[in-house]
């Protein structure tokens, strides 16, 4: 019933390396499936969702009375004609992240759960890198795109994701190391090896309850 948190930058392979864990311990992987899992709940496209949670980070926002409808298991949550505040979005994304934590096996990708989860003492929490140089080449590669539409990315995503943690989380900095239980540097260590690395982690926390002594 273990859960690994994978926090990653753009390049670092952490795609890669979540499915090989999800391959080798038999976890399901949990990223957009967070807004999916959102969406099924409340009778609202993803899409939707996954705007507010693009926009969220620019300026303090509400939404149409059409989101007032989330958590139609709870009717009493929310008046239909109020507009879905932003802690209320934050409260959404919460409880989904925290579904999937307490069902266990499972590998969650992003989306601040290291953040979320931060807490509960059977999550690892792990943050995947690389150098910028390094992360370029690899998405000049993946997307066939010069080298300067590629560290391009990589700046607007580093920025998105660190304003994302910084909004969402009280001013965090996502790349505080206190926040993680690992941090692998993907242009020294390969996926596969990494992979290893973080399946060993998570079983050696299960045995010893997350304790060293």
């Amino acid at each position: 019933m273990g859960v690994i948190t994978i926090s990653r930058e753009l390049g670092s392979e952490g795609d890669r390396v979540a499915d090989i864990i999800c391959e080798t311990l038999g976890y399901c992987r949990v990223d957009k499936d967070v807004l999916a899992h959102i969406a099924e709940d409340t009778g609202l496209d993803s899409e939707t969702l996954a705007q507010l949670e693009e926009e969220i980070t620019k300026k303090p926002r509400f939404v149409s009375a059409d989101m007032t409808s989330l958590y139609r298991k709870q009717p009493g949550a929310f008046q239909k004609d109020l507009a879905m505040s932003e802690e209320a979005y934050k409260k959404v994304l919460r409880d989904a992240m925290e579904k999937y934590a307490r069902e266990g096996d499972a590998v969650i990708v992003g989306r601040g759960s290291q953040m979320i989860l931060r807490d509960w003492p059977d999550v690892l929490h792990v943050q995947l890198y690389a150098s910028p140089e390094v992360r370029t080449r690899r998405i000049m590669k993946r997307l066939g795109i010069s080298e300067a539409d590629a560290a391009r990315q990589i700046q607007s995503s580093d920025e998105y994701r660190r304003r994302y943690i910084r909004h969402m989380h009280d001013n965090a900095n996502w790349k505080r190391m206190d926040y993680y239980h690992l941090a692998i540097d993907t242009a020294r260590i390969c996926p596969d090896v990494a992979a290893r690395i973080i399946v060993d982690a998570a079983q050696s926390r299960g045995e010893e309850h997350g304790a060293c002594v």
